[in-house]
């Protein structure tokens, strides 16, 4: 007989699970609803931030000029990628992930009220002088209001990256599982709404912005207002649902840790090599103590086993990165070279190009329809939005449920395959597109696009949808598994740190492919005449180095895998009685045993057979026991 002080949901766990249940349902849901919304906001600037500090309230002489301008964009990517790592180092050493995000949410909302208000030019003067009135103090730089514009984008990229490095273990930590299936799916369904925020941001916000539709005299004003309204509701939401979350406590900072414990394991190294001398407390399979082992209590350091495989772990995870960097090479592609090409294509639907002419220019206006360049990165984000659900709902399921489950580092390299397809197919259409150029001179058309002119071969852009799609099937693998890799592998004491560590090798990966341009150019890229005309390079070279780049990356990274597999061999096992009494008979020791050895044979195989399976079983084990933090194959 139950006691009946006992509380209900106590003497009926069922109903203890579905309160657990529900909880975790309205708290991821509202996290991945917060989430769409900050990549809607996100996207609204970063894709048209450039056309605004080149048109803006400062249209005319005093509008940005290019170079300005894109140091601007140079700089919000920049700060939006490096604070990353300062955000999660803050949430884990003494905020929290919760608090660590509304102080982010914070930061990026003033940021964009600072942006809404210059683009009415509605700045306080002491923050943005009058830059119209001749002879200001912006006059002679062409850049109206500089302070206030860096000052803006690193408050947003600040906020950018705080809110980054926390949403995704913040999110998966809600789930309160070690279920593999269950966080799988998180980051599955995380990266669809990423992709949905950015689908809107681009469609929609940069339309409003650019074409300033119905009651919107000022586009860029209208959109960055909606955009700080929907990065308002995110926060409000975020907060209001703050009893359903399970918000863990800072555990302090780890760095000092981390740098007391390598230290130890150095100097202990450098003691072995000076004065060599067996370890005292051996493991059972006599392995030699590795590096970081020698900090260990066991092998005469001070620190216990759970923290120095924490810092172990580190290491491996940042071998992951650092592998990934080339991939991210390749992603960069779509908004620098992909573009650029995409600008050497035919953009009219029905076949017109655009002509100095403008009187035939404005009879074709309602014959063809105009496709963008940039509109072609649609088609990956549209690609990543139906194949996601595909893949959460129906091919991973069905693939567990036949025992076949493709582990986070598997799913890496598949993405890696699916990226040297995609820069390949995109290398062969730009060889293509140059050998039309250079031998049929009836396929050149011209296209103007803002005050530049574009000479162009007459193929559509269309034909660059494959590499964008393939693009976005590298995304589906790789991404996301780096994503779910960097929170499922990294301890829980620097989880966050280790998540802005993954974004900010992200932006190291795009400005080593800014660097790497730079390095190639003087010779595939060396027409420094026409910045508007690729057609006397070798593009298609370019990407085609970028593809042997990941190719090499990729045979280096399953070769890393196959060894870490299959490297944790015993050393000083004891060999079966079976194996050391034939090994002994060859030696001539016991020769007086060889008939009963003959008779015994077949019982012997059978005894080696039984220990080997033994063996097997303990070597299995132990290799599960080394490889918690990083998963096999």
């Amino acid at each position: 007989m139950p006691n009946e002080q006992t509380p209900l949901l106590a003497r009926h766990p069922s109903a203890m699970d579905a309160r657990e249940g529900r909880r975790q349902t309205v708290a991821t849901v509202v996290i991945l609803v917060v989430l769409t919304l900050e990549r809607l906001a996100y996207y609204a600037l970063a894709t048209n931030f450039f056309l605004f500090l080149n048109k803006g309230p400062w249209d005319g002489p005093q509008a940005w000029d290019s170079l300005d301008a894109m140091n601007a964009v140079f700089v919000l990517a920049g700060v939006s990628y490096i604070s990353a790592l300062l955000g999660g180092y803050i949430s884990d050493a003494c905020l929290g992930r919760f608090k660590t995000m509304v102080c982010g949410f914070l930061l990026y909302i003033t940021g964009y009220i600072l942006l809404t208000l210059m683009a009415v030019d509605k700045l306080p003067r002491f923050i943005c002088p009058a830059s119209r009135d001749p002879g200001g103090a912006d006059d002679a730089n062409n850049a109206p209001c500089k302070a206030a514009v860096y000052i803006s984008v690193t408050i947003v990229g600040l906020g950018v990256g705080t809110v980054k490095s926390n949403i995704a273990p913040f999110g998966a930590e809600q789930l309160n599982t070690a279920n593999p299936q269950r966080t799988r799916s998180f980051f599955n369904w995380f990266y669809w709404c990423i992709n949905l925020g950015s689908l809107v941001g681009v469609c929609v916000i940069t339309y409003i912005q650019q074409d300033c539709p119905g009651v919107c005299v000022n586009g860029f004003f209208c959109g960055y207002l909606i955009a700080s309204v929907c990065l308002l509701v995110a926060l409000v939401v975020f907060v209001a649902v703050m009893p359903c979350y399970q918000v863990a406590v800072p555990e302090g900072s780890v760095l000092g840790n981390i740098a007391r414990i390598f230290w130890e394991a150095l100097t202990a190294q450098f003691k072995h090599w000076r004065h060599p001398q067996p370890v005292s407390s051996i493991s059972p399979l006599r392995l030699e103590p590795r590096f970081l082992d020698r900090a260990k209590i066991r092998y005469g350091g001070s620190f216990h086993e759970s923290a120095v495989d924490d810092v172990r772990s580190l290491g491996r995870l940042l071998a992951v990165f650092i592998a990934l960097i080339p991939y991210w090479l390749v992603y960069f592609q779509m908004e620098t070279s992909f573009q650029a090409q995409g600008l050497h294509m035919r953009f009219s639907v029905h076949g017109e190009d655009f002509g100095n002419n403008s009187e035939s220019l404005d009879d074709n206006l309602g014959k063809k329809f105009s496709v963008p360049a940039a509109w072609l990165t649609l088609f990956n984000q549209l690609f990543l939005i139906g194949a996601i659900p595909v893949l959460t709902t129906f091919l991973y399921p069905v693939l567990d449920r036949a025992g076949i489950r493709l582990s986070m580092l598997f799913r890496i390299g598949i993405g890696m395959v699916f990226s040297i397809l995609a820069v390949m197919v995109a290398g062969g259409l730009e060889s293509y597109r140059i050998f039309l150029w250079r031998t049929d001179n009836s396929t050149h058309i011209e296209q103007i696009v803002g005050n530049v002119t574009y000479h162009a071969v007459d193929i559509s852009i269309f034909w660059q949808v494959p590499q964008y799609v393939l693009v976005g099937a590298a995304e589906l693998f790789a991404s996301i598994a780096g994503l779910e890799f960097a929170y499922s592998a990294a301890p829980r004491t620097f989880q966050g740190m280790i998540m802005g560590l993954f974004y900010t090798l992200e932006g190291v990966g795009s400005l080593l492919g800014t660097a790497l341009l730079h390095l190639v150019s003087p010779f595939w890229l060396a027409n420094t005449t026409d910045y508007g005309n690729i057609n006397d390079n070798h593009l298609d070279f370019y990407l085609y180095f970028l593809g042997v780049l990941q190719i090499t990356t990729f045979l280096a990274y399953c070769g890393s895998l196959y060894m870490q597999r299959f490297s944790l061999r015993p050393i000083a096992m004891p060999r079966h009685r079976s194996r050391t009494r034939r090994r002994i008979q060859r030696q001539g020791l016991l020769q007086e045993e060889d008939e009963e050895a003959e008779e015994d044979q077949d019982g012997d195989e059978e005894d080696e057979d039984e220990n080997e399976n033994e063996g097997q079983e303990e070597r299995r084990n132990t290799m599960d026991r080394y490889y918690r933090y990083h998963p096999v194959l």
